[in-house]
């Protein structure tokens, strides 16, 4: 036997299970398939959050990322902000969330503006040719819609906010 061959017992890298590789087997994608990223329950969680349920209208959508962003949003302003010793602690951490919520938005007008000018050239076709709709939300009009929800989710946050901090007798 020649000394370059390794003896039979020992695993070589060729021989190893790969536990990363590339989605689909394309490195040119620029996706790792992890058994994270590939596990069912990950995948499945994924698809059920608002950005990736295309069934739902854009506005819906808007209201619901709204609402969770609006509501966590003024807990910093109010624990950590410049009034967190005084009374009016709540209302301005609320108002100091609004505000955010308000910028927020523009700032989101201002993509939805910028990033939808040209028409898409180039359609999205499954594997076997057929035509898959484009998600709602990557159109102007539907970005439009989207941030229109986002304000009004993001500023009911802040105002749900508000309220339990005046109704739960636990938060201060």
């Amino acid at each position: 036997r020649p000394l370059t061959e390794p003896p039979p017992h020992v695993p070589t890298p060729i021989h190893q299970a790969q536990v990363i590789k590339p989605l689909n087997g394309d490195p040119f994608i620029g996706m790792l398939e992890t058994p994270v990223t590939s596990a069912p329950i990950v995948a499945n969680f994924l698809s059920n959050l608002p950005a990736y349920r295309t069934g739902v209208s854009p506005l819906t959508r808007g209201v619901e990322v709204g609402l969770a962003h609006g509501f966590f949003l003024t807990g910093p302003f109010i624990k950590l902000g410049p009034l967190r010793a005084t009374d009016s602690a709540e209302i301005a951490g609320c108002l100091s969330g609004a505000g955010l919520v308000i910028i927020l938005t523009a700032c989101l007008s201002i993509y939805g503006a910028t990033a939808f000018q040209t028409p898409d050239v180039v359609g999205v076709k499954t594997l076997s040719g057929r035509d898959i709709a484009r998600d709602p939300v990557q159109s102007e009009e539907g970005w439009a819609k989207f941030t229109s929800g986002w304000l009004v989710g993001g500023l009911s946050g802040v105002a749900w906010s508000y309220f339990l901090t005046q109704v739960l007798p636990y938060y201060s």
